[in-house]
C-alpha cells in the first residue's frame, strides 16, 4: 500500500524564504529611516537651543555693553563727588572749622618739583584737612602733557578722579608721586596706574578701570586744567591760602621746595586763620 510524502514544493519554499527577507530587509531599512528622523529631529532640537543660547547670550552682552556706555556717558557729564565744581579741584575729607582757610594745591603728576612737596608735605596737607585746620582742595592739572609729548598727565588725573569716586582720592595721590618715572616725560601706563589705583585700596578696580578707560573724567580733567589761567597759576607745585572772607595769597615756592615745607605750609595757615 503506497502512501502519499509530506512537504511543499520546492520552488514556494524558496519563494516564501524570500519574502520573508523583503520583509526583514524593509522593516530594517523603515527602523534605519526612523533612527535617521530622530537624530535629524536631536540635531534640529539642539541647533535650536544653541541659537536661542546664543541670541539671549547676545541681547545680554547689547545690554550689558549699553549699561556700561550709558554709566561712561553719565559720569562724563558729572564730577567727581568731592569736587565743588566741573573746574574745581577735589576737597580732602575734613571738616574745616570756624575761620579756617582754603588751602589750594596745584599739580601735575608728571611734575618732578610736585613729587619733591608731596614726598615731603603731603600728609600734612591731608592731615591739615584732617584735623580741621584747612578747606584742602586739590587742583590736578595737566599742561606738562604737552610739553613732554604724551598723555600720562591726563590719564593720571582721571585716574585720580575715579579714585574719589569710590573715596580714595589722597591714598591715589599718594602712591602715584611715590612712583614717578625718575625720567621725566616716560609718563604712565594704564597698567601702571591700575596698580596705583590697586595698591591705593581702590575698592571696586573694574569700575575704576572702566572709567579710565572710556574717560568718563575727561570733561572733568580738561575743565580744572582749563582753569590755571583764570586763577593765576603758571606752573607747579603752586599752593595758596586763602582766609576766610579775605584775599588769596601765594606761598612762595621755595618755601614749598625748601628744607622745611611742612612747617611753611602750617604757619601759612595759622596767618591766614580768622578768630
Amino acid at each position: 500500500m503506497s502512501s502519499k510524502k509530506t512537504g511543499g514544493h520546492p520552488a514556494r519554499a524558496g519563494q516564501a524564504e524570500d519574502a520573508r527577507e523583503a520583509r526583514r530587509a524593509k522593516a530594517a531599512a523603515l527602523r534605519q529611516r526612523e533612527l535617521a528622523r530622530e537624530r535629524s529631529r536631536r540635531v534640529l532640537l539642539i541647533s535650536i537651543a544653541v541659537v536661542v543660547v546664543l541670541a539671549l547670550v547676545a541681547v545680554v552682552v547689547v545690554v550689558i555693553d549699553r549699561s556700561r556706555k550709558d554709566d561712561v556717558a553719565l559720569a562724563a557729564q558729572a564730577v567727581p563727588p568731592n569736587a565743588s565744581g566741573k573746574a574745581e579741584g577735589i576737597v580732602l575729607p575734613g571738616t574745616p572749622a570756624a575761620g579756617a582757610p582754603t588751602l589750594d594745591v596745584w599739580l601735575d603728576y608728571q611734575c618732578p618739583y610736585c613729587k619733591e612737596f608731596e614726598t615731603a608735605a603731603g600728609d600734612s596737607v591731608v592731615q591739615l584737612a584732617a584735623d580741621g585746620k584747612a578747606r584742602v582742595v586739590v587742583h590736578t592739572l595737566t599742561f606738562l602733557d604737552g610739553k613732554l609729548g604724551n598723555d600720562a598727565s591726563q590719564r593720571a588725573a582721571e585716574g585720580a578722579a575715579a579714585a574719589d569716586a569710590q573715596g580714595r582720592f589722597a591714598e591715589y595721590n599718594k602712591v602715584v608721586f611715590a612712583n614717578q618715572p625718575s625720567q621725566e616725560g616716560t609718563g604712565y601706563t594704564d597698567a601702571q596706574l591700575r596698580d596705583f589705583a590697586q595698591q591705593a585700596g581702590v575698592p571696586d578696580l573694574a569700575k575704576w578701570q572702566s572709567a579710565l578707560e572710556g574717560h568718563a573724567y575727561r570733561d572733568y580733567v580738561e575743565s580744572v586744567a582749563d582753569s590755571m589761567d583764570a586763577n593765576g597759576v603758571s606752573g607747579t607745585p603752586t599752593v595758596t591760602v586763602t582766609p576766610a572772607g579775605g584775599q588769596k595769597k601765594e606761598i612762595p615756592t621755595q618755601d614749598l621746595l625748601g628744607s622745611d615745607p611742612v612747617t611753611a605750609v602750617a604757619q601759612a595757615v595759622a596767618a591766614a586763620t580768622t578768630s
